[in-house]
């Protein structure tokens, strides 16, 4: 493989992981910016705002963990979330190369419990 054939892969990799990264960041932070816009004209008690932090230190624990895997496993498994990654990978096609999970609807074989009998 030669390097500028490496380099692309390597780019849409990295595409893929930053865009998959904000993604689940705002899965997390957005509710949490609504919830301040709540406390900040008074719907919100800040035991209210405690818990909602609380919350979001949690979830972010665990997008760090998830993040914190080897490039190869975090390139399978944000594929494995199909809905978000055949919607950005529409707009952002891999560069010849690189290695999909198969389309498990295409992948998956019906048996018929008819013959088996």
């Amino acid at each position: 493989m030669n390097t500028s054939h490496s380099k692309a892969i390597r780019q849409w990799e990295q595409d893929l992981i930053d865009s998959y990264y904000d993604y689940y960041y705002h899965q997390i932070l957005d509710p949490l910016y609504e919830e301040f816009q709540r406390w900040k004209v008074g719907e919100l008690t800040h035991e209210d705002m405690n818990q909602a932090i609380h919350k979001v230190h949690k979830e972010n624990q665990k997008l760090y963990t998830f993040f914190t895997r080897s490039r190869k496993d975090l390139v399978w498994m944000i594929q494995c979330d199909r809905d978000w990654f055949v919607a950005w990978a529409a707009n952002h096609p891999p560069p010849p190369g690189v290695e999909l999970l198969p389309n498990f609807e295409e992948t998956y074989i019906e048996v018929d419990e008819s013959q088996n009998s």
